[in-house]
């Protein structure tokens, strides 16, 4: 078996020769391209290595390649809305996608869609899942961050509704992106916002105690609590 090859998968929602792509992060060559309409910012996700899953940029389906099949037609997976962000489990178990102000998981080995999440107040922006898979953020325009525990999302018992871990609001303005480092409830988080912050939260299971702030300047400055 050759040894793994790093690469960078990108999309480009204005492209028009194709959807996203697979490039050297060295030389910038280009080695793969997909194509079939165009995916909107935050949802382009890789399903156990096999599969690259994009969300057509406003449309309610999701456009789904294999990876080793070059210049195929893409399959789709029709949705009840237009996705928002897009984000598969690195188990290659599960997958989430935000639907206006709702989270949407399914079980890929089944198709089931096993909840809807409805705990942000306006559209979903962003979801990440934690390196072992145990734990999702996501965020919202509504400038909320919330940590969920996977297990308590995926449980037998219909009649309770999952709640958050955590719910963070620390953000003034719609956050834009969110980040999972390494250790799985132990890893660092970071979220992005509209209001020119980075929060970055120590682990699953403490407060935020950092915040980095942009400045118009372009200054980069650290504040600790």
């Amino acid at each position: 078996m050759s040894a793994p090859v790093e690469v960078v998968l990108s999309t480009d929602s204005a492209g028009q020769l194709f959807n996203c792509a697979v490039f050297d992060p060295h030389s910038g060559s280009e080695f793969l391209s997909y194509r079939g309409g165009n995916t909107s910012s935050r949802s382009l996700t890789v399903l156990n290595g096999e599969y690259i899953l994009g969300a057509q940029l406003g449309k309610n389906f999701i456009n789904v390649w294999e990876i080793q099949r070059k210049d195929q037609l893409q399959q789709k997976i029709v949705c009840p809305g237009i996705v928002t962000c897009l984000c598969a489990s690195p188990d290659g178990l599960y997958v989430l996608a935000g639907i206006a102000e709702a989270i949407y998981l399914w079980e890929m080995s089944t198709g089931n869609l096993l909840a809807i999440l409805s705990r942000h107040y306006q559209d979903v922006s962003c979801i990440c899942f934690t390196d072992d898979s145990s734990h999702f953020v996501s965020g919202g325009k509504d400038n909320l961050a919330l940590i969920w525990n996977l297990s308590s999302v995926v449980q037998l018992d219909s009649s309770r509704t999952p709640e958050p871990r955590h719910i963070l609001s620390r953000h003034s303005l719609p956050i834009t992106d969110i980040h999972c480092g390494l250790m799985g409830p132990q890893a660092r988080v970071a979220t992005a916002s509209l209001d020119q912050t980075v929060k970055t939260l120590l682990g699953i299971y403490r407060p935020p105690v950092f915040q980095l702030k942009h400045l118009k300047w372009g200054n980069l400055v650290l504040n600790g609590q």
